[in-house]
């Protein structure tokens, strides 16, 4: 697995557990926790691979020479 998609499974990962809590914190029917899940998944799961690549860790790119 390339790092990329390992950091892509770490990011849904804690995104889905964040996203789980809050949907169920603030409660309401199954349908609005579930959105509310969903939602929350994506930013966080978004915020874990933005701030990987600014920081360097992750390059998604191939640089010129094909490495």
């Amino acid at each position: 697995m390339s790092e990329a998609q390992t950091l892509a499974v770490i990011a849904g990962g804690v995104g889905g557990a964040v996203g789980a809590f809050v949907g169920v914190a603030i409660g309401g029917g199954a349908l609005s926790v579930a959105l509310t899940t969903l939602v929350v998944a994506l930013l966080v799961g978004c915020g874990v691979i933005a701030s990987a690549v600014i920081a360097g860790d992750v390059e998604f790119l191939a640089n010129a020479d094909g490495e």
